[in-house]
């Protein structure tokens, strides 16, 4: 198969660019994903917030990659060169990383890392010394798992017409340590 490969606990697996016929697929995976979050007491996406135009459009840039086994999508990373709207003006070049997701049926068995490691290697590759990531400042777990992961606070920005995500936690990670 074309495309990077990702090793994982799941057998050979490949992260490919994602065409715009998957984009329902990985709208798919966000709504079930926050589904599964809201499940458990996490406020972080709510069902049908991201509308699939926004999606296929991420998709046509070539800013989303998906990973699957067979038919079944095992997971998707969104990866863009600029976030204004969270991060605003910054000079030094980074990869922000976006809608890192797992499908819920392969959880708990490293892929999510896996995934995570794959796309700092592609950020690297990019010739970007920087990872960045955010996620709602109440998403307690996923910050540790990010944390964990080497990833250091930066600052809290609000959002305060997001009612889910009134304020969010900025992390980054230097790629080159």
């Amino acid at each position: 198969m074309e495309g990077r490969r990702i090793e994982s606990d799941l057998g050979d697996l490949f992260a490919v660019r994602a065409t715009v016929d998957q984009a329902p697929s990985v709208r798919r995976l966000r709504d079930d994903l926050a589904r599964w979050m809201l499940e458990h007491g996490i406020e972080q996406w709510r069902p049908g917030d991201l509308p699939l135009e926004w999606i296929q459009e991420c998709v046509s840039q070539g800013w989303v990659y998906v990973v699957s086994r067979g038919e079944e999508l095992v997971g998707s990373v969104t990866i863009v060169w600029e976030d204004p709207l969270v991060w605003g003006e910054r000079h030094e070049p980074a990869g922000y990383i976006h809608m890192l997701m797992v499908n819920r049926a392969f959880a708990g068995r490293g892929f999510g890392r896996a995934l995570l490691d794959w796309t700092e290697r592609f950020i690297l590759d990019s010739e970007r010394d920087l990872a960045r990531l955010d996620c709602t400042r109440g998403n307690r777990a996923l910050r540790r798992y990010y944390e964990r992961g080497g990833y250091e606070l930066v600052e809290y920005k609000a959002f305060p017409g997001l009612e889910m995500a009134p304020e969010a936690a900025l992390y980054e990670k230097g790629l080159r340590t």
